[in-house]
Order: structure tokens, then sequence, then C-alpha cells
């Protein structure tokens, strides 16, 4: 197993302990095209989709911002240097398990914003690779890809001229659903858990939709281009890294 690949795993399960202390909005991880977290960040705005370089190593991300060996290298290599930082700032699982609950939750804030810290420098450095229609095109896919946690999102907020009212009410719904989650999560159903947390995201999509004007709703859709399909596997298969073919370490 290479280098990038156990990096890429030991990444990973810094994020499966974030999930499961319950930091990340109460959304169920690892649906395809859904809200669970992935990437770096967890701050507003976070889920899939919310960690470029999570998707500048999708190949069909790649061809459709048609990106240059030059750019690959470059975002290979601002990817190697983030993930041996995330190494170095966070401990093991099993270290953080011996702690207590609450000992375990001022671990995981302040892993998470340290998580937020990178993935804003990280975000710069993708910055200076791509050009103006390549971000923005990225940007696009992005926001497809987080749909309505994107609402939490500073700059996509200030761009739809939500209010004030309007983030006290997203936060009301989105604690409504973290706990409705955690409920799910420890209720030991877990044969019907994926359909009853599949409801759960729809339910919650719909009350912070129904929040926006029927302008901020239209803006929205048109601020994520032309529709990008892509899934886990697509996502998963990100994890070679950029340029990297399939099968090789």
């Amino acid at each position: 197993m290479s280098r990038m690949v156990r990096t890429m795993g030991w990444g990973l399960a810094v994020m499966a302990a974030l999930v499961l202390a319950g930091t990340a909005l109460g959304q169920p991880p690892g649906k395809p095209g859904g809200r669970g977290p992935m990437g770096f960040g967890f701050g507003p705005g976070g889920g899939p989709g919310s960690n470029w370089l999570i998707l500048l190593r999708v190949e069909k991300v790649q061809k459709e911002l048609e990106l240059v060996d030059d750019q690959k290298a470059k975002l290979r290599e601002i990817g190697e240097k983030s993930m041996a930082r995330l190494r170095e700032a966070f401990p093991r699982p099993e270290a953080v398990q011996e702690l207590s609950r609450e000992e375990r939750q001022a671990r995981f804030a302040e892993m998470r914003k340290k998580m937020e810290a990178l993935n804003q420098e990280t975000r710069k450095a993708v910055e200076e690779v791509l050009l103006p229609h390549q971000l923005e095109r990225l940007k696009q896919i992005s926001l497809q890809i987080r749909g309505t946690q994107a609402l939490d999102d500073p700059e996509v907020a200030k761009e739809l001229g939500i209010t004030d009212e309007q983030k006290q009410k997203f936060a009301q719904i989105r604690e409504e659903s973290m706990n409705k989650g955690r409920e799910l999560f420890t209720s030991g159903q877990r044969e019907q858990m994926r359909e009853k947390f599949e409801a759960l995201r729809k339910e919650t999509d719909e009350k912070l939709l129904a929040v926006l004007t029927a302008e901020q709703k239209e803006k929205f859709e048109k601020m994520k281009g032309p529709k990008f399909e892509i899934d886990m596997r697509d996502l998963m298969g990100g994890f070679r890294g950029p340029g990297r073919a399939k099968g090789k370490e």
C-alpha cells in the first residue's frame, strides 16, 4: 500500500471519529450524493464536496475541468502536504476513545477548528493552480454535492442575501435534524437505519429550502451550473490522487 493511500486512510479515520462524536450537523455519513461529512471541512457549509482536494482527485472532475498534467502534479503536491499536516495534528482514534465524553467533545471541537483552518489554506493554494473558469466550475460541482448544507457557507449566504433571521431558522432546523439523527444512530435498528436517515435528509432539505424566498431558490439553482453526476464510488476513486492510474499504487 502506498504512502498516499495510508495517509488518506488515516484522514478518513479521523473524520469517522468526528462523525461518531456527533459533530457533523446530524447528517448520515456515506450517502452517495448526500450530505454526509467528507473532507476536512466540518465548519459552515461542510459536507462532501466542501473539500476541493477530494473533488480534484476524482478523474471525472479532472476531465470536466480539463486539468493539464502540470496542474494535476501541483494539486497532488498540495494534497500530500495537507495530509501530512493532518497526520501530525490529530491523535489516533484509539487514544481519543480512552477520553471521557466531555473530554472527547472538547477534543473534537479543537480538531474541527484545525480542520477548518487547514481547509481554508488548501483552498487558497488550489485557487492559485486553477484558471478562473476551472475554479468557477469546481465551485458549481461543490454546490451540487453539498446541496442545502452549502446554505451555511458564508460565501453562498452572501451571494444569496441570506438574512440573520433565515440563518437562525437554518440553525433550528439543523439542530432538530441532529437530535433526530442521534436518536436513529443509537436506536440499534441497523437494517432500517439507511432508509430512515434518507427520509430524515429529505425532510431536512425540504424544510431548509422552504426558508428561502422564490428568488433565492432560483438563484441557488443557477449557482450550481449544469448538472454534474457523481456518486460515492467517484469520490472513493479520487483517493488515488490526481493523475494516478487505476490499479496502481
